[in-house]
């Protein structure tokens, strides 16, 4: 069983630099563009089967690689954003100023900080785990699964050791950058991480 796990394309509060977690804005022009690229780097990876976060912009990537493969699209929960709690909706900006040390400690991935009602990294690396560990080991082919930014660097750190004194944003990816995951006797094996050469003609060009 092998999955292709992706970071979403670049939504409007990416853009804007506002701290998303679990609230969602619209994928944007450039996000379209990503997508469009991944499309491309994956076009001889048929998908048996897609699997995404229930946020609007994982979706709206999820239905693409969907389309490309002529499969289905299944959300799952467990595959959302890091929660940030009290901080979800606020600029990044204006969070970092008037609450300096836990927000630098959040975002730099310390994997035990969390905000005021949110998750920590370890909080988000158990849920993806307990995602990709409920498949039946009979399953095979090649599945398609859409998370975010924060919760893909959670998981990476976790499958190289899940050290604690380790600041795991790392592991960060770019938006529609991809990780291969092979999963067979109960076991997960990180192939690669942090896939992102498709997405270098993006970064050369005018937005």
């Amino acid at each position: 069983m092998r999955f292709i796990v992706i970071r979403h394309a670049e939504s409007q509060w990416n853009r804007e630099g506002i701290i998303q977690g679990q609230l969602d804005s619209p994928v944007t022009q450039q996000g379209y563009r990503q997508i469009a690229a991944l499309m491309v780097a994956v076009k001889e990876t048929p998908f048996n089967q897609v699997f995404s976060s229930p946020s609007g912009r994982a979706m709206t990537t999820a239905q693409a690689l969907a389309t490309h493969s002529q499969c289905a699209v299944s959300s799952d929960a467990r595959l959302h954003e890091q929660h940030f709690g009290y901080f979800q909706g606020q600029p990044y900006h204006q969070a970092m100023r008037n609450h300096h040390d836990i927000i630098s400690r959040i975002f730099a991935g310390e994997p035990a900080a969390s905000a005021p009602g949110g998750e920590s990294v370890f909080d988000v690396a158990q849920r993806l785990l307990a995602f990709f560990l409920s498949f039946p080991s009979s399953t095979r082919g090649t599945f398609g699964v859409v998370t975010h930014g924060h919760a893909l660097q959670a998981l990476i750190w976790c499958l190289k050791g899940g050290n604690w004194i380790e600041d795991t944003s790392q592991y960060g990816h770019p938006n529609c950058g991809y990780s291969i995951i092979e999963v067979g006797n109960g076991q997960l094996q990180l192939q690669s991480w942090g896939v992102a050469t498709h997405l270098r003609a993006l970064q050369l060009a005018p937005i």
